[in-house]
C-alpha cells in the first residue's frame, strides 16, 4: 500500500526505493534495516525519506524512525500502522519540531511545498465525491457527527475564499495548511472563512450557524480540497452533494440524482429566453436551474456588449428569474452555493413542500405567479379566480420524487387529479407524480413549457388514462423522450421517459391534430454499474442525447413551435 503510494501518487520511481534498506549507525550497521528508503537518485548514496512501518496494534517507532534519519541523513519520515500515519521533518539533527501533513512528490523540494498557496497553483477536480468520501470515513472515525453538514460548511468556506479572497492568480488562498503550520492556525482561518460567508450570504445559514468539527477533522478536510478550484470544476459539486445524501431515504421517495446529460438534453430541447422565469418545484442540487441560467448567460454575453453592463444583467436575472424548491433543506443550501458558484442567484431557491401550496412563503408564491401579491390575494382560490394571463412561470425542467402516495387530506384538496373519477369526493392517497405534474401545470402560465422526468407506467397503464386525459386537455404535448433503464443507475432501474409540454393559450385550437416527436435513448452514457461510458477518447460520454435534442429542434422548426424559432 506504502508503495503504491510512493509510485502511483507521489510519483517516485521504484529504481530510487529501497525495502530492508540496512541503516549505519556510527561503526555499526542496525541489526533491525529501514522499512522502505526513498533515496535522492538512482545511486541510492543519499537517503530522502525513511518509512517505519508497524502493524495495526502498534503506536511505538517513532523514536526509532528518528534515529535512522538521523543516522542515514533523511529529511522527511512517515511511520504508520495502516490506520493512523505520522510525518515527520528534520530539520536539523535532532530537531523534528516543525509538523508537516504530507511528503514530497517527485521532483518538490522543501520550498516547493512550503509556498504560499496562490490561485495559480488551484486545479479543478474530476471526482469529488470520492474527495468527500474519504473525509467523511476520516471525521467518522474521530467525531459523532452529521457528515453531510460539516463537509458542506467547510466546503461552503472555501467557495467565499475562491469568490471573494481569489481574484488574480497571484492571490493566497486564506483556505490553506502550510506544511510546517500549526493545525489549529489553519483551523481558525476555515471558521473565519465560514463566518464571512455565513454573514455575506445570508440566506443559506443563520447567524448560530458554526463549524463542529474539531481542528484534526478540520485539517484534514482543508488538506483533502486545498488544491482544488471549486468554482472552475463545472458540475462536480452539486453531483458530489448530491450523491453524498442518504441514498436509503432519497430512494424510499423515488428520488435520484438527475444525471447532467438528462438536464443537458432537456435545457438544448426547450431553449431558455432572456425573459424566461425559470422554475424547478423538485431542484436538488439545483442543476434543472444551472443549465438554463448558463444558456441565457450566453444570450446575455451575445446580447450586451459592455462588460459592466453583462455583468449586471446575469446578476439580475440570476436573483430575479429562477425559483427552485425542494423539500430537503440540505440540499437548497447546496443549490444556494451552487448559484454561488455561478453567479451569486440565491434568493429564489427555498425548502419547502412544493406539494403542499399552504406551505408556501408569500415571497414564492409571488415568484411563481410572476408579479407582487398581498397574503389575502394569495390563496389558491384567489389566484385561480383572478389569475391574470401572464400568471406563472415560463419554463418548467424537474425531475421529481414519484414513489409513494401522498395521504394529507389538506394537500390532497388542492388537486383536481385527487378527486375520484365519478366526483365522490377525495381519493384516500394519489402518487407523487401525479401531484408533481398537475402542480406543474398550474405553475405554468399559458404558453409556459415544461420537461419533467415522470415513471412509464403514467405514459402507458390503462389506470392512468385520466392522467393522460388531463394533460391533453390543459398542453399541448411536444415529445416524450424514453429514457435508458441505465439512465438512473447505480440507485435504480426503474423505467422512466421525459414528457415535454407546452401549456395551451386561450386562442389555441385544441382540437387539430398536431405532430408529437419521440425517441428512445439507447446509449446513456453510464454503463450497468452505474460508471461513466466514454467514448474511445475517454473523455466524451458515450451517449445519444445530445443528438435526440438537436433531432427534436429541427422537428420543433419544422412545426413552427414559437420558442424553437425566435432567437
Amino acid at each position: 500500500m506504502i508503495l503504491n503510494t510512493l509510485i502511483d501518487d507521489l510519483g517516485y520511481s521504484d529504481q530510487v526505493i529501497g525495502v530492508e534498506v540496512p541503516v549505519q549507525m556510527g561503526s555499526t550497521v542496525h541489526d533491525k534495516p529501514a522499512d522502505i528508503v526513498v533515496f535522492t537518485d538512482a545511486t541510492r548514496e543519499s537517503h530522502w525519506i525513511t518509512v517505519e512501518l508497524k502493524k495495526p496494534d502498534r503506536r511505538d517507532g517513532i523514536e526509532q524512525l528518528k534515529s535512522y534519519m538521523n543516522a542515514a541523513g533523511s529529511v522527511f519520515g512517515l511511520w504508520t500502522n495502516g490506520a493512523d500515519e505520522k510525518f515527520l521533518l528534520r530539520v536539523n539533527p535532532n530537531d523534528f519540531s516543525k509538523p508537516i501533513w504530507r511528503l514530497p512528490k517527485s521532483g518538490e523540494s522543501l520550498d516547493d511545498i512550503d509556498e504560499p498557496l496562490t490561485r495559480k497553483k488551484l486545479v479543478p477536480v474530476l471526482d469529488l465525491y470520492a474527495v468527500f468520501k474519504d473525509i467523511e470515513q476520516e471525521i467518522l472515525a474521530h467525531q459523532s457527527l452529521d457528515t453531510f453538514e460539516e463537509i458542506f460548511k467547510i466546503v461552503f468556506a472555501k467557495l467565499y475564499d475562491e469568490r471573494v479572497n481569489l481574484k488574480n492568480d497571484g492571490a493566497v488562498a486564506d483556505f490553506r495548511l502550510g506544511l510546517t503550520e500549526d493545525p489549529s492556525t489553519a483551523a481558525d482561518r476555515v471558521r473565519a472563512l465560514f463566518d464571512k460567508a455565513r454573514k455575506k450570504w445570508k440566506d443559506v445559514y443563520t447567524t448560530q450557524s458554526s463549524i463542529e468539527l474539531n481542528n484534526a477533522n478540520i485539517s484534514y478536510c482543508i488538506r483533502a480540497l486545498q488544491q482544488y478550484h471549486l468554482i472552475r470544476s463545472g458540475d462536480v459539486l452539486g453531483v458530489a452533494f448530491e450523491l453524498l445524501v442518504n441514498k436509503e431515504m432519497k430512494g424510499e421517495m423515488g428520488q435520484y440524482f438527475t444525471p447532467r446529460q438528462v438536464v443537458d438534453m432537456a435545457t438544448t430541447m426547450l431553449r431558455p429566453r432572456l425573459t424566461d422565469t425559470v422554475c424547478d418545484p423538485a431542484c436538488g442540487s439545483g442543476g434543472f436551474l444551472i443549465y438554463p441560467m448558463r444558456r441565457v448567460f450566453e444570450l446575455i454575453n451575445e446580447t450586451w456588449d459592455d462588460p459592466d453592463d453583462r455583468a449586471e444583467q446575469r446578476k439580475d436575472y440570476a436573483q430575479d428569474n429562477l425559483v427552485g424548491m425542494d423539500n430537503d433543506p440540505r440540499l437548497v443550501r447546496v443549490a444556494k452555493a451552487y448559484m454561488i458558484m455561478e453567479n451569486d442567484g440565491r434568493s429564489g431557491v427555498t425548502a419547502v413542500d412544493s406539494l403542499d401550496y399552504g406551505a408556501w412563503p408569500l415571497t414564492t408564491r409571488q415568484s411563481v405567479v410572476g408579479r407582487p401579491i398581498t397574503q389575502a390575494q394569495s390563496s389558491p382560490q384567489q389566484l385561480m379566480k383572478n389569475r391574470a394571463d401572464d400568471d406563472g412561470v415560463d419554463l418548467i425542467l424537474t425531475n421529481p420524487p414519484f414513489a409513494g402516495a401522498i395521504k394529507t387530506v389538506s394537500t390532497l384538496r388542492q388537486y383536481d387529479l385527487a378527486t375520484r373519477d365519478n366526483g365522490g369526493g377525495l381519493k384516500p392517497k394519489v402518487d407523487r407524480a401525479v401531484l408533481f405534474l398537475e402542480r406543474c401545470l398550474d405553475m405554468l402560465k399559458p404558453g409556459g413549457r415544461m420537461g419533467i422526468v415522470l415513471p412509464q407506467g403514467l405514459f402507458n397503464n390503462f389506470t392512468e388514462q385520466r392522467v393522460r386525459d388531463y394533460v391533453d386537455e390543459r398542453a399541448r404535448i411536444l415529445a416524450v423522450i424514453g429514457l435508458h433503464p441505465y439512465t438512473f443507475k447505480p440507485f435504480t432501474l426503474a423505467k422512466t421517459s421525459m414528457l415535454f409540454i407546452q401549456k395551451w393559450k386561450d386562442d389555441d385550437d385544441r382540437d387539430a391534430d398536431y405532430n408529437i416527436f419521440t425517441a428512445v435513448s439507447m446509449r446513456p452514457g453510464k454503463t450497468k454499474l452505474g460508471r461513466p461510458q466514454y467514448l474511445d477518447d475517454g473523455k466524451t460520454l458515450d451517449c445519444d442525447m445530445p443528438e435526440i435534442a438537436e433531432q427534436f429542434l429541427e422537428f420543433a422548426r419544422a412545426e413552427n413551435l414559437d420558442f424553437a424559432t425566435e432567437s
